[in-house]
């Protein structure tokens, strides 16, 4: 009668501790792990619980983490793969990615080599690529550069603003540029990228969040053009003076969008009324809206910044005027 192969539990234990309790079926067999004491250890809640196809867990119990999924995805989708999307913009620290649109709480995205055969199962989505960027090591994850996450997050989502809100944060926020954007953008997939591409016109054309982007929209659908939207604007003497959302260069009219977050603290709104004394002192026609009036009522606030705009005709601004760059 053959010998059993023997198998130390701890080497077992050792290799699954270096992965959040979590051990693949070919480290097992290198392990000397037989086959048929994973199936029934699995069949009885023994050690041994299935996880994805080739990943179990080892020594464990209840749900998985968040970081386990995330880490039994990758193992799961083989060398070489690598987490994109929505998780891996949360391990980017991106908090619009958590919104549920994106997917994130459902499933991890897995981008592994097109040639590879692996298929979707569980809470792992794999998409096979002809395009592998180069990964970006995060603790035990590797994944995807921040431009491609992104796009691979928003072809996924369905809701328009999520989208905008999610392009806007990585550039303002300096995760990735617009331009690595654009790049994937193109490189990658058109189906499913119009949100991020009409988001990407907004970025370019200064705009750093989703109600400066309404601002944009409504002042455009009513034939208002020549504007400039997130402006640095300096006074004679070379000092910062402001960037307000939308400018008018040729009467210093200026619009601000002031949400009712940024004014929770004193602080805050004392720093709103010495910016507004400072832009009126320096010649400025200064309005302010809360995004909720650009929503519900769009023609008023167009109509009050035109009616600004002829009373200043003739006005020559002194300020110095400098384009925003889209990633300011």
């Amino acid at each position: 009668m053959p010998r059993r192969a023997e198998w130390s539990k701890d080497a077992v234990r050792l290799v699954a501790a270096r992965q959040l309790g979590l051990i693949t079926s070919a480290q097992l067999t290198s392990l000397s792990v037989p086959r048929s004491t994973i199936a029934w250890s699995e069949q009885v809640g023994g050690m041994f619980s299935w996880v994805l196809p080739g990943v179990h867990r080892f020594e464990g119990s209840g749900p998985l983490t968040r970081d386990q999924e995330n880490l039994a995805s990758l193992l799961c989708g083989g060398f070489g793969s690598m987490l994109s999307g929505a998780r891996a913009l949360e391990l980017y620290g991106v908090r619009a990615a958590r919104r549920r649109s994106f997917g994130g709480d459902q499933w991890a995205l897995v981008l592994v080599p097109h040639e590879r055969k692996r298929s979707s199962r569980e809470f792992v989505r794999i998409e096979r690529t002809l395009w592998l960027p180069e990964p970006r090591s995060l603790g035990l994850v590797l994944a995807a550069p921040p431009a491609r996450a992104a796009m691979d997050a928003a072809r996924a989502c369905t809701v328009e603003d999520d989208v905008r809100a999610l392009i806007f944060e990585v550039v303002q926020r300096g995760i990735t540029t617009p331009e690595a954007l654009s790049d994937e953008r193109i490189r990658g997939q058109i189906r499913g990228s119009r949100f991020a591409r009409l988001a990407l016109e907004e970025v370019f054309a200064g705009v750093r969040s989703v109600p400066e982007g309404d601002v944009r929209r409504i002042f455009e659908s009513r034939g208002v053009t020549g504007l400039l939207y997130n402006p640095m604007l300096y006074l004679p003497d070379g000092s910062f003076l402001c960037s307000p959302d939308a400018y008018d260069p040729l009467t210093g009219t200026a619009l601000e969008v002031d949400s009712r977050e940024h004014h929770f603290s004193v602080q805050s709104w004392e720093a709103t009324m010495l910016r507004h004394g400072r832009m009126t002192a320096a010649g400025l026609g200064v309005l302010h809206s809360p995004p909720s009036r650009i929503t519900r009522q769009p023609d008023d606030v167009v109509d009050e910044f035109c009616r600004t705009q002829s009373s200043r005709l003739g006005w020559v601004p002194t300020v110095v005027v400098r384009p925003s760059s889209p990633a300011a």
